[in-house]
């Protein structure tokens, strides 16, 4: 591994004091001064002020850029013009270089902690020992990136050769289930340690966020080790099921902790006063403030009076999906979500080239995650709701009733060279401020780690156990559908679901789409489809959009005697039947996922040459 010959590259270092008087902030901030390795880490304060200085690395939204919302270009949710490189195939030999030097930087940094921290006994407390519990954690998620991206890795379990000599970086590589055992033997040391989420009102890592941690890594590696059997991507000596059962067992854990009816937030403990459904939901993704929603068990705040803030509110309402250039969201994440009544769609169906129709008695989620007519969507300079309706012309209104009517016709943005225009008519909406005004920049949360991931991974663990009755789903998935209001129906086998290139249980395709429904646009579908052996929905494929022939309302919504709209709708690439296909001319054939490489990325070849040790990913 490369590791500088410094110490250690330090993170913010500042006092609590700064941290309790604003909240926001001890993410963001950068070093003020480098600690002595003697002394530095013998106090409460001096502990907690280089703890404070380790969250810094983790994911947040930034000044300027879509973040977290965009990251799904990477798989089947999100089309871009700039699309994603590696589900495409282009990864060469050096591609892995950043995500392998940041996390060994990353997982350098935190065990300095371990080796320097000397708090007497006599002067160690609750908060010192949460602290530690802090540290464990984030050296299980560091690694947890790497054993994502990887697979086999050295454990880092330890500060190696504080001069980064060659020879004291010859660490040989574990097999990715003594990584996963390792992992989740730090989120075990760290549930011990941890306080409680009430203590600091998710505002740091706690007990039931740690938890919710080891549900997701023992999930991630049972189902590496189940679906990958066979294939180059094995695992030594694989037990699935030893993982599976560990997702359960840490599930009854935080269940008898946090009960369901406490952890998830619906309309009827929604501390902003939802009123319809899927709004409850909605404000998991918008507010400035969680400290009063238990579902939001581990977040980052901003606060644009203390300068931590970014932009991502603004690029959303303005309709940007990515920022790095024209996307939207795909006619397969739409096509997921359920009708209210329980009921799954025929994309076939001839409602659906309605753009309006597309969106009427579904799943609360999909209008909140997807911008359609009535949501909230800045034009221009104007914020004003999107509406889709179907422009007319001289005499079909009295002039001045038929000017103010098309006037409030606000259709996606197609038009446009920059990053707001929409390759699909499909806009994001997970994350807009609806009490949008003009700003440069804003302060929503980010919710970084969330009660509903628990209940989809214990209810995937059980299927995949064989134990999946009607009690769990019961206590999983359908509460997560009541708050979206969507009627629980019990599941049976869907025709039209997605192709994973191997059959699923009606319960296996129910269970997945509601994952993809709840943490769409949240980071979790790439990591998914590579833990699930799904390649199908990536090779060979570019998705679509939304329908625009032109017998739709979606094409009459714009102006036809204006002849520069016109021009901007014929350049439109569509496929045979009318729905946008974006990606028709750059990726005529697809995308190129290689499944026999493309699963894990590359060791950088200059750690191969420095470390003796390592072996390279299958295929590359």
């Amino acid at each position: 591994m490369k590791i500088n010959n410094m110490i250690v590259r330090f993170a913010a270092f500042f006092s609590i004091a700064a941290l309790l008087s604003s909240c926001a902030g001890f993410l963001d901030r950068y070093p003020l001064t480098e600690p002595s390795n003697e002394t530095y880490l013998s106090s409460e304060s001096q502990v907690q002020s280089y703890v404070n200085g380790l969250y810094i690395a983790l994911p947040k939204l930034t000044q300027y850029g879509s973040g977290v919302r965009a990251v799904e270009k990477n798989s089947d949710n999100i089309l871009s013009e700039k699309y994603d490189v590696r589900i495409n195939g282009e990864y060469t030999a050096f591609s892995g270089y950043a995500d392998w030097s940041t996390a060994y930087q990353n997982l350098r940094d935190v065990n300095y902690f371990f080796a320097y921290y000397m708090v007497p006994e006599s002067q160690e407390n609750g908060n010192t020992a949460s602290l530690r519990g802090e540290v464990f954690f984030l050296r299980a998620w560091w690694h947890f990136e790497l054993l994502k991206k990887f697979g086999n890795i050295p454990v880092m379990d330890a500060f190696w050769d504080g001069n980064a000599t060659t020879e004291g970086l010859q660490i040989p590589q574990k097999s990715r289930k003594e990584v996963a055992l390792f992992i989740l033997s730090d989120l075990e040391n760290a549930i011990d340690l941890l306080h409680e989420r009430s203590i600091y009102n998710g505002l740091r890592i706690n007990k039931e966020a740690a938890l919710v941690l080891a549900m997701n890594v023992a999930l991630f590696e049972g189902s590496w080790e189940k679906y990958h059997a066979g294939s180059v991507f094995a695992a030594d000596n694989a037990d699935p099921v030893l993982f599976y059962e560990k997702v359960m067992d840490y599930g009854d854990k935080l269940f008898a902790m946090m009960p369901c009816s406490e952890g998830l937030n619906t309309m009827w403990n929604d501390p902003f006063g939802a009123t319809a459904p899927g709004e409850s939901f909605a404000h998991l993704f918008n507010q400035k403030d969680y400290s009063a929603v238990p579902e939001a068990l581990f977040w980052k705040k901003y606060d644009m009076s203390q300068g931590v803030q970014h932009s991502l509110t603004v690029l959303l309402g303005s309709g940007v999906v990515d920022s790095e250039g024209a996307a939207g969201l795909s006619k397969s994440l739409v096509d997921n979500y359920l009708m209210s009544d329980g009921n799954f769609i025929n994309p076939a169906d001839v409602r659906f080239r309605d753009f309006n129709l597309t969106f009427e008695k579904r799943d609360g989620r999909l209008y909140e995650t997807v911008m359609s007519t009535g949501h909230k969507f800045r034009s221009s300079s104007i914020t004003r709701p999107m509406k889709v309706a179907e422009y007319l012309y001289d005499g079909a209104l009295p002039s001045d009733e038929l000017e103010q009517y098309d006037r409030t016709i606000n259709p996606p943005r197609f038009n446009g060279d920059g990053n707001s225009r929409n390759l699909t008519g499909y806009h994001t909406a997970l994350g807009v401020d609806t009490t949008y005004v003009s700003s440069t920049f804003w302060d929503t949360g980010l919710v970084l780690i969330r009660y509903a991931e628990a209940l989809l991974a214990y209810a995937e663990a059980a299927e995949e156990l064989g134990r999946c009755t009607s009690e769990v789903l019961s206590g999983t998935i359908k509460p997560l559908r009541a708050r979206s209001g969507v009627e629980w129906k019990d599941p049976v086998h869907d025709p039209n679901f997605t192709d994973y290139g191997y059959p699923l249980t009606p319960n296996m395709q129910e269970i997945r789409r509601e994952r993809r429904s709840e943490l769409a646009l949240q980071g979790f579908r790439l990591d998914d489809i590579l833990r699930w052996r799904g390649h199908k929905v990536l090779t060979g494929q570019r998705g679509r959009g939304a329908y625009l022939g032109k017998d739709g309302v979606l094409y009459r919504s714009f102006n036809m005697n204006d002849a520069q709209i016109m021009q901007v709708l014929a350049d439109i690439p569509v496929d045979e039947h009318g729905w946008i296909d974006p990606l028709k001319s750059t990726l005529p054939s697809g995308y190129g996922f290689r499944p026999e490489r493309d699963y894990l990325l590359p060791i950088p070849p200059e750690d191969m040459y420095m470390n003796r040790l390592l072996q390279q990913n299958p295929n590359w």
